[in-house]
């Protein structure tokens, strides 16, 4: 049982864990549990924040595991939930978020993670949205981007600027 957990896709491990499988959700936060506090630990500074911050982030998800929707990754979905939690801690401390932000596309990471589907953009060439669903959703850095495509790092930080550049124009524009 738990070596077929181990095998099995995220998206059915989280329907599983809908369904009331707790090792389901085990073998999720083994799986992910390194990249969602490494996304929080680049943005907050304090190590104690970023400590408590990872666990209301992985007790929202609980909570709101019954909203997720097969038809969504789990990782981002998880980076979703995550950065909100994010955003309520500096909304509470009235920090402003912009300067806590690694990336000088902040304003566009929104978009990235729950206002379109990288895959559908058609505007996007392959190897771009490859790039920024690596970047965003999985949190890569320019080192593995570059050999996951297996191009140079320069090349992978300049597919992203590209594929940003479309996407600002067109979802900041609308």
């Amino acid at each position: 049982m738990i070596r077929s957990l181990i095998q099995m896709e995220d998206k059915k491990l989280m329907l599983l864990y809908q369904n009331g499988n707790y090792m389901a959700f085990e073998t999720l936060y083994l799986r992910h549990k390194d990249k969602v506090y490494s996304y929080l630990s680049k943005r907050i500074k304090d190590d104690d924040d970023t400590q408590d911050l990872f666990q209301k982030a992985f007790l929202k998800i609980h909570k709101s595991k019954n909203l997720y929707q097969s038809k969504y990754d789990v990782l981002p979905w998880f980076y979703v939930i995550t950065k909100s939690v994010m955003l309520d801690f500096f909304k509470k401390k009235k920090f402003d978020t912009q300067e806590f932000s690694d990336d000088i596309h902040a304003d566009l990471e929104t978009n990235i993670y729950s206002a379109f589907d990288v895959d559908n953009e058609s505007m996007l060439s392959v190897n771009e949205k490859e790039a920024i669903k690596l970047r965003y959703y999985n949190d890569s850095d320019f080192t593995e981007i570059s050999k996951i495509l297996n191009t140079s790092e320069s090349n992978s930080r300049k597919l992203i600027s590209r594929g940003l550049k479309k996407l600002r124009t067109k979802y900041l524009k609308d």
